[in-house]
């Protein structure tokens, strides 16, 4: 499968009136959702992809599930944020599926984009792969009225990146007055130092 639209799919991305929808699969130790933006649920065959391929996106309402932009940068891309809103209370159930860490933490999460015809609603070219990376804890956000699960995709570079190094050493660096890393080490070479 390509990364970038085919031609079909580019020419409809020329014309005014038509976005392209998104396919989401957030890879969940649980049970893996499947969802999209389109107005209707889809099933993938002949794509080739393992993660498309036998399966049904479930079509959710656009203005309670949305993905943040992939904006590129050096090194790879932002971190991208998936937010679903509208919930009108977390329950016991869901509450304790998200504080799991090993539910989401470090596990796939792909997006898809394919163009649609807006009178007929069949998709216009191939679909193409839009965004991969991995998940991090979600955050709920909100009051007793409405409440709001903030999810956070970094990218597989983001994962890869050179380490920065600093330890509790370099912490002088950002307090002139922090002798910690010096005391630390005298204590650890035996010695005793008064200031």
């Amino acid at each position: 499968m390509d990364s970038r639209p085919d031609a079909s799919a580019n020419a409809a991305l020329a014309a005014d009136v038509r976005k392209p929808v998104t396919f989401c699969f957030l890879d969940l130790a649980d049970e893996p959702i499947r969802v999209t933006n389109a107005p209707y649920s889809f099933t993938f065959s002949g794509t080739g992809d393992e993660d498309l391929d036998g399966f049904t996106f479930t079509a959710v309402d656009p203005r309670v599930v949305s993905v943040g932009p992939v904006k590129a940068r050096e090194g790879g891309t932002d971190t991208l944020s998936l937010q679903l809103s509208g919930l009108a209370g977390v329950d016991d159930e869901l509450m304790t599926q998200i504080g799991d860490r090993a539910n989401y933490v470090g596990r796939d999460c792909r997006l898809w984009r394919a163009m649609l015809d807006p009178q007929q609603l069949t998709r216009i070219g191939s679909i193409w792969s839009y965004y991969t990376g991995y998940m991090s804890v979600p955050k709920i956000v909100g009051d007793r009225t409405s409440q709001t699960i903030n999810l956070d995709v970094e990218s597989y570079l983001a994962f890869f990146g050179q380490a920065s190094n600093r330890t509790y050493l370099d912490q002088q660096s950002y307090d002139p007055g922090d002798r910690s890393a010096e005391l630390a080490i005298a204590i650890a070479n035996g010695a005793s130092r008064r200031s």
